[in-house]
């Protein structure tokens, strides 16, 4: 048996190495990254400025934060660049006063790493499932009640949440003030927001409240994960403070290069969404016509499943790995346990081998 468990989805090295295959031979759907993968604009400018990379990247970002600011409406001061979502989400855990984190689950395991790195006590807040809609859900009120019994925490919200894609709802204003009140940080982790739109971002939260933090991750919707480039924005005070404690040059020059361009690439940008909408509604469809799965509907690039409990995760895992498809077993997250899983959305031609190696599984 090949040992597939990961803290995180997208180990293709690992598969590559086990299976003794090549890169493009796996079909990666632990990870969730845009299935069409990346900007042209933006890989022309990388392969422009492969000669630069002798020299240092540039330390002040000056064109990535004017195309940011303009495009997020958001001051330059309140922006600040780092090498990836989960180097920014680690250096927020070392804000002054934080007594504890609060973080919720299921929900990505970097918010409980970034606590322990710093010795910070953890609390998970559970989602609320409803197994008549089968979805997750914020409970709004339960958050409420803690975070009013307490002082200084960090609170963590997946906007979506991954891994089961829980977007959380504008009108919650009561929550802010609660936390402004009470001195806590709230952090909105908009990883996957692109594949929504800004409709959906809190970022404007920024401007009116100095407590609310917005992580945005570069490297999912455009594709870069293997470049690593991810932003924060908050308060002038917190983004200095963010910056005194993450290492020089932690942008590399190809990162920046390929952000600036295609963030500004909008072509790209609809003919993403657009595509997502389209295969994320097919591949669920195809999924739900499984009477071995259940389902979560999809807000953005990925599909929380629970397979039948007749079945074993594992078995169907190690199946699957062997004809190089690689799915995230997900039964380690808190709140969820045996039997589930997920599943990225990519291209239609990939969704449809992913399909015909589940049905094949389930007819064994």
């Amino acid at each position: 048996m090949v040992k597939t468990t990961n803290v995180h989805g997208g180990n293709v090295h690992k598969a590559s190495r086990l299976l003794h295959t090549s890169l493009d031979q796996i079909l990666d759907f632990s990870a969730n990254i845009n299935p069409l993968g990346m900007s042209s604009k933006g890989l022309d400018a990388v392969k422009d400025a492969l000669q630069d990379i002798i020299h240092y990247p540039d330390p002040d970002m000056t064109h990535l934060y004017s195309i940011t600011s303009e495009l997020w409406n958001i001051p330059k001061e309140c922006i600040v660049f780092g090498n990836g979502a989960a180097e920014l989400i680690y250096a927020i855990c070392r804000l002054p006063q934080i007594e504890g984190v609060y973080v919720p689950a299921p929900g990505f395991s970097e918010y409980s790493h970034g606590a322990k790195s710093y010795g910070l006590p953890i609390v998970e807040y559970p989602l609320e499932f409803d197994e008549h809609i089968f979805s997750f859900f914020y409970d709004f009120n339960i958050m409420l009640q803690d975070l009013q019994q307490s002082k200084h925490q960090l609170v963590f919200i997946g906007n979506p949440n991954n891994p089961c894609g829980t977007l959380w709802k504008h009108e919650s204003c009561e929550l802010f003030e609660v936390c402004k009140k009470n001195s806590h940080y709230l952090v909105f982790d908009e990883s996957f927001v692109d594949f929504l739109g800004d409709a959906y971002s809190m970022r404007n939260y920024v401007k009116e409240y100095d407590n609310v933090i917005v992580v945005h991750s570069l490297t999912k919707f455009y594709a870069v994960p293997g470049l690593r480039i991810g932003a924060l924005m908050a308060n002038p005070m917190i983004i200095n403070f963010i910056k005194s404690h993450i290492p020089s040059w932690t942008v590399n020059h190809l990162a920046q290069i390929y952000s600036e361009k295609a963030l500004q690439d909008n072509d790209y940008i609809e003919e993403s969404r657009t595509a997502l909408k389209i295969e994320k509604e097919w591949l669920y469809k195809e999924l739900m016509q499984m009477d071995s799965l259940q389902c979560i509907e999809p807000s953005v690039n990925y599909i929380l499943c629970h397979l039948h409990e007749q079945y074993s995760l594992d078995d169907m895992i190690q199946n699957l790995y062997h004809q190089s498809i690689l799915l995230r077993d997900c039964s380690q997250y808190t709140g969820l346990g045996p039997n589930w899983f997920r599943v990225a959305v990519k291209t239609r031609k990939q969704n449809q081998q992913l399909i015909q190696a589940l049905q094949a599984y389930f007819r064994l």
